[in-house]
């Protein structure tokens, strides 16, 4: 049976966010924003990989 993919549209959308937010701390010239930026951006490409990893071990893709 084939799951929904909207989890991965989602973090798809996160991952956009975050490169913006990652842009907005270099026109501010915030390290604090640039790196929290960074961090959050590793750890959304960490949950979507480990997630599409799921889905194709269960056959679910």
């Amino acid at each position: 049976m084939k799951k929904s993919k909207t989890r991965f549209l989602l973090l798809a959308v996160l991952a956009v966010l975050m490169l913006i937010v990652i842009s907005a701390g270099i026109a501010e010239g915030s390290i604090i924003t640039i790196f929290i930026g960074i961090i959050l951006m590793i750890a959304i490409f960490g949950i979507g990989f480990t997630q599409k990893k799921k889905y194709r071990e269960n056959g679910w893709l």
